[in-house]
């Protein structure tokens, strides 16, 4: 799903790619970004960031580098994935880059966790994986609870970018995709793995 959120929201002009939270989920964004087209990798956590780029620079063979800051790796950010396994919002809205920014985040998915701040995904072209799931584990669901918000407020589900029902980036707009994993994905997932097992014996 990052990949096509990659593919399908963001331009070729942004070309340096964030990553907020650099786990187990981040090396796996950060393949999948690869897979749609190269760019420049900022990578920042609590733990972790310098491995992380090590790593993903020596595997992609793009240069990362680690910035001391949330802020800081914002302020140079065209696309922002954010994947921290925390319940506190992870970047402010005077941090985005004005050029517009594709924020894809994928570390919400249950409903005590919440990465994006209500006042970003107000502003933002806000795009779901599934909304009836984002709306009570994902981003969505802290601006619902404080009435900022509606389920009429998304802008599309990630599928109706994909089959061209409606445009994803048109400008220099906040772009929030908001990924809790859909369980088609993840069944799908599965298999393709299981597959891949069953051959190794």
């Amino acid at each position: 799903a990052g990949a096509v959120a990659m593919k399908h929201c963001t331009t070729v002009d942004q070309e340096v790619v964030g990553f907020i939270g650099c786990g187990a989920i981040a090396r796996n964004m950060a393949r999948a970004a690869a897979a749609v087209r190269p760019f420049k990798g900022v990578a920042y956590a609590f733990a972790g960031a310098e491995e992380f780029a090590k790593e993903m620079e020596a595997e992609l063979g793009m240069p990362f580098e680690v910035t001391a800051t949330a802020k800081e790796l914002c302020q140079m950010s065209d696309i922002i994935f954010t994947q921290t396994p925390g319940a506190e919002t992870v970047l402010e809205k005077d941090w985005l880059n004005p050029k517009g920014v594709t924020i894809i985040a994928s570390g919400s998915d249950q409903p005590t966790k919440q990465e994006i701040p209500n006042d970003v995904l107000k502003a933002s072209k806000y795009i779901s994986d599934l909304t009836k799931q984002t709306s009570k584990v994902g981003e969505l669901r802290g601006p619902i609870q404080a009435g900022v918000m509606t389920v009429d407020d998304v802008y599309a589900e990630l599928g109706e970018i994909v089959n061209g029902d409606k445009p994803g980036r048109e400008g220099d707009e906040i772009i929030v995709v908001d990924l809790t994993g859909t369980g088609a994905q993840d069944a799908a997932i599965g298999q393709v793995a299981w597959d891949k097992l069953s051959q190794l014996h």
